[in-house]
């Protein structure tokens, strides 16, 4: 009789954890497909569900107050563990954010925009801005534009992350500068390309290049990043792989690189920001960090 009653407690136990844990069903929460903040007088969150139209924002003093309030209105638990894009608008930076990552359980995945949630939201189709950022970066047009990358960024010493931006003209994001007290920096056009060589590992992509005899296509086999320091002077290379063997095609794929990482490095530091990994670099090599430091850094391409 001793012997069953001990297998039987924990069986009992299992058998709780599985039926008898929580009362909470998965037909009664709230999930979460976009998420939107805003921090002027009081904090707001805008939300759209998966195939459902965005909600009224809520507001309230912090992200647990809203999501109360957010509950309350839509007669279930919110879930945001499967939120595929977060929109900010500078309003709201470290502190929200951080306190949705680690408190209430956001996906560091989450995808994150700058934009006017208010206007977003009122005719949100989240499926096809998460669509288009996944697809700018399957193509080598963005990386690093998860959450947990603004957030570290954020962190750093120069406080300031590079976050997308979707503009009605263009097929893939902008890029904007935002520091974690809201101030925001839009770069150009050509700065913003220059960040997508500046920020990539790898890439297997076919780019359009304009030349003398018009638009022609070069295909991208690889693309390597690799950074050096030597007395307190940065050294990024960037080497390229093609199946071209075109040299004056190859010629012009190099300049142009040239040209758009310099307008990237000249508007960084115009933002007084670090987002290419800068201060990993000098910390590695035992450098003392300020806000107003600005090393010296000097680009290579090579195109084989």
């Amino acid at each position: 009789m001793k012997t069953k009653l001990f297998f039987s407690i924990p069986f009992s136990i299992v058998l709780f954890l599985f039926t008898g844990c929580s009362t909470e069903s998965i037909a009664d929460r709230v999930y979460t497909q976009a998420i939107g903040l805003t921090c002027n007088k009081e904090l707001s969150l805008y939300t759209q569900g998966f195939d459902e139209d965005s909600r009224e924002p809520v507001t309230g003093a912090s992200i647990a107050e809203v999501l109360r309030c957010e509950e309350s209105v839509n007669g279930g638990r919110v879930f945001v563990g499967h939120t595929e894009l977060l929109c900010l608008d500078g309003t709201c930076t470290l502190n929200p954010t951080e306190e949705l990552l680690f408190q209430q359980g956001l996906s560091p995945a989450c995808k994150i925009l700058y934009t006017e949630p208010d206007a977003y939201f009122e005719n949100a189709d989240s499926t096809a801005t998460v669509h288009m950022i996944r697809m700018s970066e399957q193509n080598g047009l963005l990386s690093s534009t998860e959450l947990s990358t603004a957030l570290q960024e954020w962190q750093g010493v120069w406080e300031t992350a590079l976050i997308p931006m979707q503009k009605e003209t263009q097929d893939y994001p902008a890029l904007v500068l935002l520091h974690k007290d809201g101030a925001c920096l839009e770069l150009s056009d050509a700065a913003a390309k220059g960040m997508y060589w500046l920020r990539r590992n790898t890439g297997n992509f076919t780019m359009t290049l304009d030349t003398a005899d018009g638009e022609q296509d070069i295909s991208i086999a690889s693309c390597k990043l690799k950074k050096t320091i030597q007395n307190q002077k940065l050294y990024y290379e960037i080497k390229i792989k093609t199946k071209d063997s075109h040299e004056e095609l190859r010629n012009i794929l190099k300049e142009m690189i040239l040209k758009q990482c310099h307008a990237a490095i000249s508007e960084m530091h115009m933002a007084n920001a670090d987002v290419i990994g800068m201060q990993d670099l000098l910390e590695h090599e035992n450098i003392e960090l300020n806000k107003d430091f600005k090393p010296e850094l000097e680009i290579s391409v090579i195109v084989n």
